[in-house]
């Protein structure tokens, strides 16, 4: 079967990724707000739910992972997911922004039950999908381009979402923000819908070697990973990566309200994530002729020094030419996230014999829920330890916290993830471009 990847297929494999992201990007950029300020959830307890339940996501991403490996359908081993989870996961995008009245209790209990089941269906879905990356064409380079197109129509549902929401919700609700959510979503789960539909329609699974043709046992996944670097440093990327992504950007509308001053500023902040299209778009580019490790680092380090840079001023211009300088850097590392990934599964495959697509996938995806679990319990713990309550006015403690949380630890992780990538290497006989 012929390994060319065409425009359309390309364009179909970045709607599955726009799908997802759209419901990922309200829920990362505007859950926390939704919790603490709207629903009126204290952030202590919100810190308990981001840590406690992305953590049960990040040890059900593994298993997931090798039930991935063992999959063995007409369908392939990864498209089946992407129909028979779509639709719950729609629907618990929905419920993830409904209000009912209930006690603290029974509040309690349904923030946890939808958030915790948004995020193991999110896996379920994510996680087929990048890890069909391998099995879409042997070529790197073909590869490379195509994660590119995926990663910036993922990064185009974000930046929309990130932009659109909180305009979408006074808008549909009429100044009722409980509504507003409510209907934004159930707009987002409907598109959603349509992209994943239009992944699962529209891409083949046709690279298979001798690993791909046998269901995996646990020992032979394991083996995979055992002296392979790429994908250790593919981990620490990803952790470090959504550590402080999730912190910047669920703190953005506190940042601008508190910190500046200037609640109408939430919407081009956001916006200002439309660089990393500008980002992801080169990345492709700019790592086949320096390679992927080189290219992640300058990335990296962009957006650490202009996220640091942030609380040198509260001026609008300046916040907007961080913004839009730090995304820009991780929009040249975001790019290649799941091109290294897919590059460490080859590795694997060379070194082991066994190609564990599923498992790599799903062990590095532990990093991104760590991390995405790590940053948004920080940003609510900040605010819990500043004794944020929605509607006061902040005071010293509360604007340093935000500060922490939208500045300083982004920063922080940037750097670390930057060094991460020292150790993307590989042995002398294995043929990549970044040897």
């Amino acid at each position: 079967m012929s390994e060319t990847i065409s425009l359309r297929e390309r364009l179909c494999y970045g709607a599955g990724n726009f799908g997802v992201n759209l419901l990922f990007g309200i829920t990362s950029a505007y859950l926390m707000y939704f919790y603490t300020d709207v629903y009126r959830v204290s952030p202590a307890v919100v810190a308990e739910l981001f840590l406690l339940a992305r953590g049960v996501d990040a040890v059900f991403d593994p298993l997931l992972g090798l039930a991935i490996d063992r999959t063995s359908t007409r369908w392939g081993k990864h498209r089946p997911y992407l129909l028979w989870f779509a639709l719950p996961f729609a629907l618990c995008g929905v419920a993830v922004f409904w209000t009912p009245p209930l006690g603290e209790a029974g509040k309690l209990a349904y923030i946890y039950a939808t958030y915790t089941a948004v995020g193991l269906l999110y896996s379920c879905l994510s996680l087929p999908l990048n890890s069909m990356l391998p099995t879409l064409s042997s070529d790197v380079k073909a590869r490379n381009t195509t994660n590119a197109i995926r990663e910036f129509m993922g990064s185009a549902a974000t930046v929309g979402v990130g932009y659109a929401t909180m305009p979408m919700v006074g808008a549909l609700g009429g100044g009722d923000e409980k509504r507003g959510f409510l209907l934004c979503a159930i707009l987002l789960s409907a598109m959603t819908l349509v992209g994943i539909g239009a992944a699962f329609l529209g891409t083949r699974e046709r690279v298979q070697v001798e690993g791909d043709l046998q269901r995996l046992t646990t020992a032979q996944s394991l083996k995979a990973t055992r002296g392979n670097w790429p994908w250790i440093a593919t981990m620490g990327v990803n952790l470090c990566f959504w550590i402080g992504f999730t912190g910047h950007v669920q703190s953005t509308l506190y940042y601008a309200r508190d910190v500046a001053g200037h609640a109408d500023w939430v919407a081009p902040l956001m916006g200002m994530m439309l660089v990393v299209l500008a980002g992801t778009a080169c990345s492709a580019l700019v790592a086949n002729r320096i390679g992927k490790r080189a290219t992640g680092i300058i990335g990296a380090g962009i957006a650490a020094g202009a996220t640091a840079a942030l609380p040198l001023s509260s001026g609008f211009g300046w916040l907007m030419a961080m913004n839009a300088l730090g995304y820009a850097g991780l929009g040249l590392i975001g790019g290649l996230l799941f091109a290294l990934m897919a590059d460490a599964v080859d590795y694997g495959a060379w070194k082991s014999g066994f190609r564990a697509q599923g498992f790599l996938f799903a062990a590095s995806s532990f990093g991104v829920k760590l991390g995405m679990s790590i940053g948004g319990a920080a940003g609510a713990w900040a605010l819990a330890q500043a004794h944020y309550v929605a509607g006061m006015v902040a005071d010293d403690a509360i604007i340093r916290a935000i500060h922490w949380s939208h500045a300083y630890i982004p920063a922080l992780s940037y750097v670390a993830m930057g060094a991460s990538l020292l150790a993307f290497r590989f042995d002398a006989g294995f043929d990549h471009p970044d040897n």
